[in-house]
């Protein structure tokens, strides 16, 4: 059959300049790989970016207008790359061409609930796929993880633990709408959904301490999963380094994810008490398999193409890609309701950082900060 037209919206650092190893680490590149797909137009704001992306990968077809390019061109699928503030209406124009077969979007999905919710039902009526690149789905070193806690290789899961610490770069870096929660650690809570299940309430706050943005540069929460596992994160951008961790912690043993690579620790009987005859038990790494690295971008996009054939169901669709925001959206209503706890579904349909900026917790770059 003829290849996928597939059109980039947003050529970025994402789309194409992301790169951090020999396998396809974007999104074009990823088309590239991908021999059921062919990668025909370009659009972008910026002309620098559109045209060094369209030298790079031969692309002549390049727009700085999504509705022209859809117009003119006709892919098959859209990826959207641009900033989160953008997606909704993106998605939306996408799903009414009627080329149109199916969406990729960028984590996260978009700024509120309100506007994911538009995202799936302009897809759902359209009868057009949607993919949120929530792309440590598809990782193999993650997928191990589900599996040796599916096995029971920790016991019964009690509680997930994880933080993220790093900076951003400045003065480059543009986060008028994104802090912490939304754009790194959205890929953290979309991995405790997978291991703990939906949400049933949550608590946290979500403060601007030191940075300049108008939106967190800290954040912690307490979480409850309806399966019964509770979950506790941590969230900042006060730390010159970055460090990363995530623990899946059993009543036998313990996951630890650094970086991208499972850690798994198990029960062993440790010294015995001479007197009580008391036995202590201590954990000791175990030796794991590890699966080959394969590029999480091909293998989500496979995997799309499979779907619209009718081989494959999305893992990470719009419904799914919906639940991370909730949880960063509930994090935000808790904060502005003195960290109270906050059952799901959450009601804050619209931004939480411009709601903690409407109530003056979070302050534009020149303003002085109360505290």
């Amino acid at each position: 059959m003829a290849a996928y037209r597939v059109a980039l919206i947003g050529t970025g650092r994402v789309a194409y300049q992301f790169s951090f190893g020999d396998l396809p680490d974007n999104h074009a590149e990823a088309v590239g790989a991908v021999e059921r797909c062919q990668l025909v137009a370009g659009v972008n704001r910026g002309r620098e970016k559109l045209d060094a992306f369209g030298q790079r990968f031969g692309v002549d077809a390049l727009f700085h207008d999504c509705g022209q390019m859809l117009a003119e061109v006709g892919p098959d699928i859209c990826i959207i790359s641009t900033h989160p503030e953008l997606h909704r209406e993106m998605v939306e124009a996408c799903a009414a061409a009627s080329s149109t077969k199916a969406i990729i979007c960028e984590k996260p999905m978009a700024l509120s609930l309100k506007e994911c919710d538009r995202m799936i039902d302009a897809c759902e009526a359209a009868g057009v796929l949607l993919q949120i690149n929530h792309n440590r789905r598809w990782h193999p070193e993650w997928n191990l993880a589900l599996k040796l806690l599916g096995d029971g290789a920790i016991g019964r899961l009690n509680y997930i633990h994880c933080f993220m610490n790093g900076g951003k770069p400045a003065p480059s870096w543009r986060s008028d709408n994104e802090g912490p929660l939304l754009h790194d650690f959205t890929h953290y809570f979309d991995l405790m959904d997978l291991y703990g299940g939906e949400v049933d309430w949550l608590c946290g706050t979500a403060e601007q301490r030191q940075r300049p943005w108008a939106v967190e540069d800290f954040a912690a929460s307490f979480m409850r999963f309806r399966s019964g596992v509770t979950g506790v994160i941590h969230a900042s951008e006060l730390t010159e380094y970055t460090e990363n961790a995530f623990v899946l912690n059993g009543s036998t043993g313990i996951i630890r994810m650094l970086g991208e690579r499972v850690h798994l620790f198990q029960t062993t009987p440790a010294e015995q008490e001479p007197d009580s005859g008391f036995r202590w038990s201590a954990l000791e790494e175990s030796t794991v398999v590890h699966p080959p690295d394969v590029s999480t971008y091909c293998a989500a996009l496979n995997e799309l193409l499979d779907a619209l054939e009718g081989k494959a169901a999305l893992r990470s669709d719009g419904r799914v890609g919906r639940r991370s925001l909730e949880m960063v959206s509930g994090i935000y209503q808790s904060q502005l309701q003195g960290s109270r706890p906050i059952s799901f579904p959450v009601t804050l349909e619209g931004s939480g950082i411009q709601a903690l900026r409407d109530a003056g917790r979070f302050k534009t770059r020149d303003a002085p900060r109360d505290g």
